[in-house]
Formats: C-alpha cells, structure tokens, sequence
C-alpha cells in the first residue's frame, strides 16, 4: 500500500438534510442533522485509508472545541495529523443543506484560518512518502511545496486537486504528474464541453495526465502521448441520496487503484464507479473495504506503527464510572506490542496529547517522555528512568492481535469467532 501525504484543508461539515430546498425567509424543519469530518484532502485521506494506505494530512488546525473535534474525527478514521500546524482561531465550518428530492448540496463555508505554507512544509521529508497530493489554494504557498517536492522526490506521483480559480493559479501546472479538475473550474475558464477543456489544458501542463470530473457525464482523461480524451461514461443510478464528497470519491478512487498499480484508464473507471456508489449512500463510511470506523473497537492496526515507534490512540465507549476511557500509548519495538494508559505516574497529566511525539532518544535507547515533567519510560516496562517519577511504572494495559488489527484484550473477545487472535501481547512484560 501507497503511504499517502495529503496539503490541504479539513473541515467541521453541519450537514442538514430537508425534503425540499426552503424558499427565501422561510422557516422548514430538517429531516436529519449529521456532524461529519470535510474538507477535500481530509475526504481523500479517509476514503484512501479505508483501501488500506497509510495516509497524514498537512494542514491548519484550530486550537478551538471545533478543531479538537476535526482532530478526533480524523483520528477515528485513521488519518495521521502529527504534521498539523494548531493556531488560535475557529474551526474551518461548512453548512450544507442536502436536498433530499434530487439529492444535490448546497455549501455555505465560513474560515478563519491561515493557509499551510513553505515553512510548515519543510518540517516533512517528501520522500517518506509514496505519493503526494494537494489542493491548489494558496497559490504562491502551494506552488512553492510543489516545487520543493519536484526537487526532492525521485519517482513519488505528485498530485494536484484543482477544483476553482484562484489567483496566480497558472503556475501551478508544470510540478504535478495528475491534475484533477472540477467541472466547475472548467465552466469558470469559459468551457462547456470537456473535451475541448482537456485539450485547452493539455498546453498548460503538457508532462501530467489530466482527469476532468463531469458529473453525471462521467469523467474524462487526458494523457500526455494521447492527443484525443478518453472518457468513461457514468452508468445510471436509481436515486441519488447524497453528493456531498462525490468529486473527492471520484480522485481518491483514482489514486488508489493507480497506487496499486492500474492503468490510468482502468483507474478512472474505478473511480468513476466508486463515485457512483457514494451518490447512493449518505456520508463516505464503508466505501472501502478497511474502514476503521466501521470497526470501533479498533486501536490501530500494526502497520500504523513503525517497527520503532509509540502511537497515542483514544478508545472509544465508556468507562465503568460513565467517563471517557483513558488514552493509551500503543508502542512497537520489532514485533512486540505493547500498551500503557497515557497516564504520568507523578500527578496524573498525560505524556501527549498528540497522536504522535512520545519517543526520545536517552542514553543511547529509545524511551517514552513525558512532555510535561521530561520524564523517561523504558518501552520494555514502562519503568521511569529520570525525572520527578523516577522507579515508579507506567501501568500496562492487555492488548490483542487479530491479524493486522490491535484491540483492548476485553473487547477482542468479542469479536467474530472466526477471526481468532494470532498472538497475544500485554504491557505486562510477566503477563
């Protein structure tokens, strides 16, 4: 699977659906309300995690109750976020209103957030990742971390979303190897025809291969040694129930199956039909066949970690008392998984509240700190070896293997009796 980086945006979407679009100073009662996460890289880092890749997202976050909740929504479906930049201010949010008798979405968005620039960026390797996608926004920003990725990457795909016109937008063609375009922006450039767009944009980025999404006309292509598009037609589909993330279906089906190594045709036609299942179903859960929020008593999965590496996850439910339960730690050291409550012994603060940034190199050995009090754990035992808790043992929480997948022992039981765990792992380095 393709470890995936994605720049863009993520957004807190209040989604309201009604049976018919309100008239002007009317007042009409929602069928339904949903929270869901938004934004086009988020929507295509959580559809791409559910294939399986690995995916982070690089982008701004609001350090405000809205932005924690776009934080525990990515984390509930897999996306990394420990290359965020947190800032003060409100919560990207979309008010969208789903008009239940033709299915169309009508957004109303509302920012107050800068734009991820160069600087954030350069605190990543490009080349730790197998391919990189962005959203064109701030132009000079982005053209800029195109650039930087071009010079760095050796053979990675960079892609690049393309959804409406921006100023300085034009420089933006030559970096990408795929540019994906709304047919929105190409009705904005004067184009009502999509063919005749993909041979206009053939002469902007004569080296990338050009997707156009169409709708209900499907979708087209456009490859460099081809002079002619190509087009997959859309098939028919009985009632369409919600469009809301269709067009960011359509690019994370196309990456997907080009990851996994099809053609650029046979990817796009993919797409097109994994697109064509999300118009028939409300929100994006189970279009791949890996959710993690169809499965909520999932920790993580063991390729979330690296064979060196400490991951803060959340459980979800309750405790006995009707909190929260408490964070845990899931650290890896070759195929030993172990977990500890991400609990300081010395006066009960977490070591990190980030997904990532618990492991510290001291004394030669890796350890887990505490971000509060520096105080060092030794990943075979939770033993602190300095700092105001010296000789006092994070405590270990029992975990189970099914597979690839990492539960809370009490609730693998649970699970499907043919899915019988693998191996058995503790905290405990007795247990």
């Amino acid at each position: 699977m393709a470890n995936v980086l994605g720049v863009g945006i993520a957004t807190l979407d209040i989604i309201n659906e009604l049976d018919h679009y309100p008239t002007e100073d009317s007042e009409q009662r929602a069928v339904s309300q949903r929270v869901e996460l938004g934004g086009n890289v988020a929507n295509n880092l959580r559809l791409l995690r559910q294939f399986g890749h690995p995916v982070e997202f690089a982008g701004v976050l609001a350090d405000d109750a809205d932005g924690r909740r776009i934080s525990d929504l990515m984390d509930r479906y897999g996306i990394d976020t420990r290359h965020t930049r947190r800032v003060e201010g409100h919560a990207p949010t979309s008010y969208i209103t789903v008009n239940r008798a033709t299915g169309s979405r009508t957004i109303v968005h509302w920012r107050d957030l800068p734009e991820f620039d160069l600087g954030s960026f350069m605190a990543l390797d490009p080349n730790e990742y197998d391919w990189l996608h962005f959203e064109a926004r701030a132009c000079d920003e982005t053209a800029a971390m195109l650039a930087l990725s071009r010079a760095r990457v050796t053979d990675q795909p960079i892609s690049l979303e393309v959804e409406k016109d921006r100023p300085d937008l034009d420089q933006l063609w030559s970096f990408p190897d795929i540019i994906f375009f709304s047919k929105a922006f190409a009705g904005g450039r004067g184009f009502d025809e999509p063919a005749a767009f993909l041979r206009e944009a053939r002469g902007w980025a004569p080296q990338a291969i050009l997707v156009l999404g169409w709708g209900s006309g499907g979708a087209w292509l456009s490859r460099p040694d081809e002079t002619e598009p190509a087009h997959v037609p859309a098939q028919p589909v009985d009632t369409v129930i919600d469009s809301i993330a269709a067009g960011d279906t359509l690019i994370a089906g196309f990456i997907h199956a080009r990851a996994r190594g099809m053609g650029s045709l046979e990817s796009l036609e993919f797409a097109v039909r994994l697109a064509e299942r999300k118009l028939t179903q409300a929100g994006l859960a189970g279009l791949g066949p890996n959710d993690p929020a169809a499965d909520p008593d999932l920790l993580c999965r063991l390729d979330d970690l690296e064979p060196l590496d400490a991951l803060g996850v959340w459980p979800r439910g309750r405790e006995a008392s009707g909190g929260r339960p408490a964070p845990l730690i899931v650290t890896r050291d070759g195929e030993r998984v172990c977990a500890w409550r991400n609990v300081c012994p010395h006066n009960g603060s977490p070591l990190s509240r980030e997904r990532h940034d618990f492991l510290e190199t001291r004394e030669g050995e890796r350890q887990l700190r505490c971000n509060v009090h520096q105080a060092f754990f030794r990943l075979a035992d939770g033993l602190c070896t300095a700092g105001p808790c010296e000789g006092q043992r994070l405590e270990p929480v029992d975990l189970e293997r099914i597979g690839n997948r990492i539960y809370l022992a009490d609730r693998a039981s649970r699970r499907d009796e043919q899915e019988r765990p693998q191996e058995h792992s503790s905290g405990n380095p007795q247990g």
